[in-house]
Formats: structure tokens, sequence, C-alpha cells
């Protein structure tokens, strides 16, 4: 599954913008070696807790070492990525749609706290360990949260946006927001990451098209030599590498929801010519279209 992009995924329903998950890596699972979700964004806030192991979590390009009992906290629109560090790693997530606690009426509440928090003037804490001494008021809601979330039981969804409000007002009001407009990134560092943003988001709008270095060096507002070496710094990958592999993951889902021919996935997925495409799609995943088709 390819992560290192915006992520499209829906986090709940529309009715529902909310879910909880439990990540278990190991043997017999879908992480087998260790659990990984490489570098992407999304417009929902995230929240996870470490069950077991340890993790190395990368936000906005810090990196943090999370272990038993910790509490990562993402916000909107925040780049990040995590990595197990060992192979049977266990972790607890819940994610929502912060449009959720809005309000039409706009009272003091709207004004003073969702309003600034929604627009990520303010915002959680990146990291709360079971050490700090708020850590209680955090882990009380966050736990029920999730418990309620995994349920699904009753009116779990009621009683999930209750406890949002609450646990917003209750971080808010104890001081424990931070604020966003402070931050230890350098203003090269920022614009580094929006510039990414702007490549991978290029990529996915225009990914079946012929696209070019100048194309997304266009798109980042760079040179095609600066594009190249900080999307690199970011990613592992040179722009154009990234490219063919989110080509290659869109064909493979492709493969496996339609009922397309090899020859039209290929088209459809921006390559050209079926022979690269068969090379290049063996190369990364490891088989033929045909046969990862039949899995």
């Amino acid at each position: 599954m390819d992560s290192t992009l915006k992520e499209n995924v829906a986090h709940g329903t529309p009715g529902q913008p909310m879910t909880a998950i439990h990540f278990q890596a190991g043997a017999g699972t879908i992480y087998p070696d260790h659990f990984f979700v490489q570098r992407h964004w999304h417009n929902s806030v995230e929240i996870l807790k470490i069950v077991k192991g340890t993790f190395k979590a990368e936000i906005n390009l810090d990196e943090y070492i999370l272990e038993l009992g910790d509490i990562c906290m993402i916000s909107s629109g925040e780049l990040h990525q995590l990595t197990g560090c060992i192979r049977d790693s266990v972790h607890d997530v819940f994610i929502f749609d912060p449009r959720l606690l809005s309000f039409t009426y706009k009272d003091q509440v709207e004004e003073e706290l969702l309003e600034p928090w929604s627009a990520q003037k303010l915002c959680f804490p990146h990291i709360i360990r079971p050490k700090d001494p708020e850590y209680g008021i955090f882990d009380s809601y966050i736990s029920r949260l999730i418990r309620l979330g995994l349920s699904q039981e009753g009116h779990w969804y009621f009683q999930c946006k209750i406890l949002l409000l609450e646990f917003l007002y209750q971080v808010w009001s104890k001081g424990l927001m931070k604020d966003q407009t402070v931050t230890g990134l350098s203003a090269g560092e920022l614009e580094q990451i929006d510039r990414y943003k702007r490549i991978i988001s290029y990529i996915e709008e225009n990914y079946m098209k012929k696209i070019t270095l100048d194309d997304l060096a266009d798109a980042a507002g760079c040179s095609s030599q600066y594009i190249c070496r900080f999307f690199k710094k970011l990613s592992g990958d040179t722009p154009i590498q990234y490219l063919i592999t989110f080509r290659v993951h869109k064909a493979a889902v492709m493969l496996t929801e339609t009922t397309k021919t090899v020859l039209e996935v290929c088209l459809d997925c921006g390559f050209e010519n079926i022979s690269y495409f068969i090379r290049t799609f063996s190369r990364i995943m490891g088989m033929t279209p045909g046969q990862y088709r039949k899995i």
C-alpha cells in the first residue's frame, strides 16, 4: 500500500467522520516485518497511543521516539511518518475530522476555542508521556475515545463527539495547547514541506498524464536541480522515482478492483509502453501485473 501522499482514505463516514483502529504488527499480520507508514498527511487529526514496543515518529521533519503508554497527536495537514522499531509492535489510533466540532452559531466557545483550534493557531502538543504531569488528563479522554471507537456500540459517535469537546476544553483551559505559530522549523524547512506537499498533490492529480521533471519543478515553484535535492532528502527517492512508484501502486489497485486489461491499466496510469510497465511493475511489486491480479 502506498502511503507517501496526501492520504485519501476516508476516516469514518460523512455522518460519523471519525474512526478508531487497532494496529498489530508481526507474523500473520499485514506488517510481518515491522509496522511502517511512509511520510504522508491528511486533513484529519490523528491521535496514537503505544500499547507495545517502540516506534520512531516523524512529524514535520522532527523525530520522536515513542514507547509504552506514550501518546502522539498529529494535527490536520502535518507531514508525518511512523516506523515500528520491533517486529511485533501494537498501537491504537483515533482519527477524526476537526470540522465535526465546529458550530454554525458563533458563540464564545466557537470564537475563543474552536475557531483558533480549527485554524491551527492553537493545537495539541505532539507528544505526551506517562511521566508528564498532565498525562492523566490526556490518557483519560484518549483511552475512552479509542475504546468507544473500537467498539462502535450504541450511541458511540454521540459519546465520542461530546468527549472530544470536553477534552478540547480541558486541554485549553489548563493552558496545555501550543501556539502553532511558534515552531522549531526554519523558514527553509517549512518551505520544503510546503513544496513537497505541492509536488505530491500534483502527482496525485496528474499521474495518468505525461509528467516531466520541469512540470514538477513548476508545481513546486523551484528549479529542477533544487527539486531533486530536497525531494530525495524528504522521501528517499527522486521525484521521478516517486512518480513511477505511485503509478505502479495505482495500477495495482486498478488490477484488483477493475476488469480492465493490463494494457488499459498501463495507459490509465500514465505508462506509455506496455513492456516497460510490466518490467517496472514486476521490479516494484515482485510479480507481473497478471500474477498480481490472480492473488
